[in-house]
């Protein structure tokens, strides 16, 4: 028997029923086969206008979301009568089928039609675990499985959102991150694609049919026995997931999601988990590495070291000299690092032609500067991981694989470039327009030695409140500072820079600094900002591209008024400037620059590179210019190498690392020859390995 529903049970179906459909409106343009689904707002009008020229619609994902759409709305308005040894037939159904059913709306959601079958009883097993542990403690067929399908959908709707917003799927260290990540996504950001709605409507849909079952126990002592059976279930199943030989399976931070699309996000997820722990490099010894660096003369490096000593003020306030520490020769430079938000050079990729040049002042420095491109180990997000790399001197090849070094391995202080040019009698300063709680800035510059950290609240006069979610992108730092779309600009941080260089309380400077004007997402349709590079080649539309090669643009143009500036200055000052990671824009616009990226692991690293330069406004003495490839680990040493600061035994042997590998990343390194090698758990080379256990030594704290 089946009526509809009555009171505040059908008001709330109605309700969900509309959330739903909105929701749908919204992004009603994935149903278009060949539209971009980043859109910063709904564009109904471009999905409808899109149909009739060109009957783009997807027909099949459109019919199949349809026929939930209305399966749910029944689901939500009607309500079954049955008898009572029917009902509990049906609750114990849904309950047993639960894991089946969760992994299949899971299946609807990610888009992915069709796993190996070992892949996905594995699957179905975590499923199965969670529900079972859920029913441990409420000992209800009925919410357990409500439970267990909501979260398992939550979860892959949070992994399909960070693979629309950054294009890798979710991995364990994003929970490290989520603060972060809260804040440089907007509300625009979060949509839902075809698959995305078309598994919302079956998880509804679902819900609301097991909530109408409930499974009585006809006895009382039944219950706390189905209690201790579930629980010993839940032991096997652990036991069984524990047991899981999580090293067959394959896994890479190369594609992310791919793996994710093979394994399936649970067992993927749960191997990544595995696979995070830092642990001991093979061979590993103390006494090795210390042996090793007891190899190398320190003797420039020590004899060069500065004792600062602040000149105390006399009785009357004032200091014979300026309040400067000490300083000895040689006269070294001031050093100015810009890692620039996503600042890349897309052509790294192909055959890319744009209407006006985007880099045309970057472009002119490359013939009298040393340049090359940059190995990260990040693409679209993880801008941290890059940072570290260049401020520490330690590569994430070392680092255990998906990992975000800020968030998880810095507990305490540690070894920079910070630290170690404060030996060398520089004010060290680190400088990011936005909040300070990104990426944990405020106490992981500390930890690394830095005199003081100049965040976007501090460039705010006041005007800045505390961080709130909802208005995190509408210009938050007050109406003095200047705004591209919605963040400070690079042609302000840098007006910061310089405030910093003239009121320094040292001889010498060290700047780092990390800029946000470039961050994705590319798709803000204020007035107060206008895409003028257009991409000619190739051909289609690319409105997230030409938005960020317009960032680049306005980037470049802040880069000649800084180097302007410091052209103008007599004191020797050297800046080093590169991009963080390459970003997010349409696939479409990849695919088409390369190709062959999937087939071949020197395509698949271009989308892996960014530019650098070092300019100076005196001779570097540098007779090669084009240094071809290097990586952020690497360009830190260059950074001092170029500087004339002596090196220490740990630099020293990072630059016996570079001979032999010259750069790195993630998933491996490229040795003198351009070939590339896997990362392993030891290498054949001694270098490699005590690099290795250096790694592990700055960061596990086992001295």
């Amino acid at each position: 028997m089946a009526k509809f529903k009555s009171g505040k049970k059908l008001w709330l179906g109605v309700a969900v029923i509309l959330l739903v459909a909105l929701l749908t409106f919204y992004n009603i343009s994935s149903f278009g086969k060949d539209l971009i689904i980043n859109t910063d707002e709904p564009n109904p009008g471009v999905f409808f206008e899109a149909v009739m020229d060109s009957y783009s619609i997807n027909v099949g994902a459109l019919i199949t979301f349809i026929a939930l759409f209305l399966m749910m709305s029944a689901a939500l308005l009607v309500e079954f009568k049955f008898p009572s040894w029917l009902e509990h037939i049906c609750a114990a159904m849904f309950f047993i089928c639960g894991p089946w059913l969760t992994f299949e709306t899971v299946k609807l959601i990610i888009g992915v039609g069709r796993y190996e079958s070992s892949i996905y009883w594995l699957n179905v097993l975590f499923y199965a675990v969670f529900q079972v542990a859920v029913f441990v403690l409420t000992q209800s067929t009925r919410l357990s499985f409500c439970i267990s399908i909501a979260v398992g959908s939550l979860l892959n709707f949070a992994n399909e959102i960070v693979l629309l917003i950054r294009g890798t799927p979710l991995v364990p260290t994003d929970l490290y991150a989520i603060g972060t990540a809260m804040k440089v996504t907007g509300a625009a950001d979060w949509r839902f694609n075809v698959d995305m709605l078309t598994g919302l409507c079956s998880c509804v849909m679902l819900i609301a049919l097991a909530s109408q079952f409930r499974f009585a126990y006809p006895k009382k002592w039944l219950r706390p026995c189905a209690a201790f059976a579930a629980a010993v279930v839940l032991t096997v199943g652990c036991c069984g997931i524990y047991e899981i030989d999580y090293e067959s399976f394959p896994t890479s931070t190369f594609d992310t999601e791919s793996t994710n699309n093979v394994n399936g996000t649970a067992l993927n997820f749960y191997i990544n988990v595995r696979k995070m722990g830092f642990d001991e490099p093979e061979g590993y010894s103390e006494e090795k590495l210390e042996e090793f660096l007891s190899k190398y003369d320190e003797s420039d490096y020590e004899n060069s070291i500065v004792t600062a000593e602040v000149i105390e003020p006399s009785e009357g306030g004032e200091s014979a000299e300026a309040d400067y520490p000490a300083v000895i020769e040689p006269d070294y430079p001031n050093i100015i690092v810009i890692m620039n938000e996503s600042f890349s050079d897309l052509s790294y990729l192909g055959r890319l032609r744009t209407d006006i040049p985007y880099m045309p002042f970057f472009n002119s420095l490359l013939r009298d500067y040393p340049n090359g491109r940059n190995l990260v180990s990040v693409l679209g997000g993880g801008t941290c991981n890059t940072e570290f790399e260049f401020l520490t001197g330690l590569s994430m090849m070392y680092m255990p694989s998906g990992c975000y070094a800020y968030m998880q391995h810095i507990t305490g202080p540690i070894d920079s470039m910070a630290s170690y040019l404060g030996d060398f009698g520089y004010q060290t300063v680190a400088m990011h327009p936005f909040y300070e709680v990104c990426w944990k800035r405020n106490s992981i510059y500390n930890f690394m030695g830095f005199d003081d950290f100049v965040s976007g609240e501090d460039m705010a006069n006041g005007e800045a409140g505390l961080y709130v979610s909802a208005d995190r992108w509408e210009k938050g730092f007050g109406d003095h500072v200047e705004y591209i779309r919605n963040l400070i600009s690079d042609s302000y941080f840098y007006k910061q820079v310089i405030n910093q260089f003239e009121n320094r309380t040292s001889d010498r400077i060290f700047i780092f600094g990390v800029t946000v004007q470039n961050h994705s997402s590319y798709e803000y349709d204020g007035d107060d900002f206008e895409t003028d590079v257009h991409v000619k080649r190739p051909e289609g539309e690319f409105p997230r591209a030409e938005q960020y090669l317009s960032l680049i643009k306005d980037s470049d143009e802040a880069l000649e008024e800084l180097i302007t500036y410091f052209s103008n200055v007599d004191e020797k000052t050297m800046i080093v400037f590169f991009g963080d990671h390459q970003p997010n824009v349409e696939a479409e616009l990849i695919d088409q620059l390369n190709p062959q990226r999937e087939m071949f692991v020197n395509a698949f690293l271009t989308r892996y590179q960014t530019p650098f330069v070092v300019w100076s406004n005196y001779d570097l003495g540098v007779e090669k210019k084009d240094i071809n490839i290097t990586s952020a680990n690497y360009l830190g040493l260059k950074t001092l190498e170029f500087a004339g600061i002596p090196l220490s035994a740990e630099y020293q042997m990072i630059r016996e690392a570079e001979e032999i590998a010259p750069a790195m990343s993630t998933w491996g390194y490229y040795d003198r020859f351009n070939v590339w090698y896997d990362r392993e758990e030891s290498y054949d080379d001694e270098v490699l390995n005590m690099y290795n256990f250096y790694t592990y030594w700055k960061l596990t704290g086992k001295k």
